[in-house]
């Protein structure tokens, strides 16, 4: 059994489940630190320089130099979840590929609210190091942070019976660069895709290595390292063709149009400071609206949260908090594109007889991807109701003013579905009357009654003249509790036609 619901199966009737990945449903978190997920990943060291100088940051790098470095993921899981299958989310920070941490307040707000809405959440670390004076050696930053990013998902995707996780539901996301290395995630997903310069390159005249395939790092290179998903804070993709068509991983992504670090639209990324590096020469890049854009050409589905005065950190509500939308903007997507189980329909007798509601009525749903059913039923009992069973047995009262039956479906994951409603109508046992003559039986205006029969009237067809002809139209299945016919009528029963009579 999949549900951890054992504490509901033992009772009859089912309850509703909290609100999953939409809603933060855990009071609080469990964090594993320091999880290994890659080991002696090559990264460049500092070149030197003026800039490396005043500012400490790896700006200068030397491709062709590289020290071995072990990558390092934290984990965080609802504290109280007994659920094995959890989708998980790889977050990754910014920092422009030359700072930042996993440790960083935003992100590790990110990891914790998303945790208490149900996932399991990783931050990870990835190699840092850029030569920005060179846009052809720019651009193995950012693939060997698409290179980590691969890694931590490949990491648990080998390990997702261990961690409660499911394979298939594997999300990653970041701000910043790190949204750069989730973007390239989904759409840098070919070899042929690879830039020129991630093989081996010429930096003066020293040779860089090549960096190697997509899953080349890592402890696992058996399982691919693609997500299945992924969020956008502020990030950009090197080219627009990567995103090829409406099979690719879907996206939502936030950013703002007053972002001065990565654009909006498209151009160099650091516009803000680039002035103050003298000699720099980064790659032009796509921001999160021509990526939104492109998405839509491609028929791919996707979403953009688009604001005007957010700057870089779009996420961000000061220093110490998140925007009240990013959190919920993040888990509801996941839970639409991804976890949400199908739409279900409730099958069974709407039309019922007054006088005959005491009787059992069985109602049914056609659920492909739902294991628990929460029923509910006003003006009426259930004879029958396992939540595990896509069917329920009703008796409708003979007093209720209103009666109706809803079912709210989950799968897997615990997501909820849409919740299907059916309104029961009962009516009257009448005698409808033709008044017409050759025409059809669907017009309501050959009915005494001024509506086509129903199946709690008895008709009545009297007719002395000619020979009339009624027509039950192609596909039409009727019902009625009765029918009496005098006269010379006859009735034609078109292609597919039923007329059921109860009695």
């Amino acid at each position: 059994m999949t549900l951890a619901l054992l504490f509901l199966i033992n009772s009859s009737i089912a309850q509703p489940l909290p609100n999953r990945y939409v809603s933060e449903v855990f009071d609080d978190v469990e964090k594993t630190s320091q999880v290994l997920f890659s080991e002696n990943a090559p990264q460049p060291v500092p070149g030197g320089g003026f800039y490396e100088f005043i500012t400490g940051l790896p700006l200068n790098v030397d491709e062709f130099e590289t020290d071995p470095v072990d990558l390092y993921l934290d984990l965080y899981e609802p504290i109280g979840d007994t659920l094995s299958n959890r989708p998980a989310v790889v977050i990754c920070f910014g920092g422009g590929f030359l700072d930042g941490s996993k440790d960083h307040w935003s992100i590790v707000l990110l990891a914790e609210a998303l945790a208490r809405s149900g996932f399991v959440t990783a931050t990870i670390d990835y190699r840092l190091g850029m030569n920005v004076f060179d846009s052809d050696l720019a651009t193995r930053a950012v693939y060997r942070g698409l290179q980590d990013g691969r890694a931590a998902v490949k990491y648990l995707r080998t390990n997702a019976e261990s961690l409660g996780i499911v394979t298939d539901q594997i999300f990653i996301g970041g701000h910043s660069s790190g949204a750069f290395i989730a973007l390239h995630n989904l759409y840098l997903d070919l070899e042929s895709e690879r830039p020129i310069s991630t093989f081996e390159w010429i930096q003066e005249g020293q040779d860089c290595p090549d960096l190697g395939c997509l899953d080349c790092t890592g402890l696992d290179n058996e399982v691919s390292g693609q997500a299945n998903a992924a969020f956008n804070l502020a990030g950009a993709v090197g080219f627009l063709s990567f995103i090829e068509d409406s099979l690719d991983g879907r996206t939502v992504s936030f950013h703002s149009q007053d972002d001065g670090t990565v654009p909006y639209e498209s151009g160099e990324p650091f516009s803000d400071v680039s002035p103050l590096l003298v000699g720099s020469d980064l790659p032009v890049v796509y921001g999160s609206h021509p990526v939104s854009l492109r998405s839509d050409t491609v028929d791919l589905i996707d979403s953009l949260y688009s604001y005007t005065n957010r700057g870089h950190g779009v996420h961000e509500n000061g220093e110490t908090s998140l925007y009240s939308d990013i959190v919920p903007g993040i888990g509801s997507w996941f839970y639409e594109q991804r976890l949400k189980p199908s739409d279900v329909i409730i099958a069974g007798l709407t039309d019922l007889c007054v006088g005959e509601l005491n009787e059992d009525y069985v109602y049914s749903i056609n659920s492909p991807d739902g294991e628990y059913f929460d029923w509910q039923i006003s003006g009426g009992t259930f004879t029958y109701n396992d939540p595990l069973d896509t069917f329920v047995i009703v008796t409708w009262s003979d007093t209720a003013s209103d009666r109706s039956l809803s079912v709210t479906p989950y799968n897997q994951y615990q997501a909820s579905g849409s919740t299907a409603l059916l309104n029961i109508e009962v009516s009257p046992i009448n005698v409808n009357n033709w008044i017409g003559g050759s025409g059809s039986w669907s017009d309501p205006l050959n009915w005494n009654l001024g509506h086509v029969p129903n199946r709690c009237e008895n008709i009545m067809i009297q007719h002395l003249g000619p020979q009339i002809t009624i027509d039950i139209e192609v596909g039409n299945i009727l019902e009625v509790k009765s029918a009496t016919i005098i006269g010379d009528v006859s009735i034609n029963l078109e292609a597919g036609a039923l007329i059921n009579i109860r009695m």
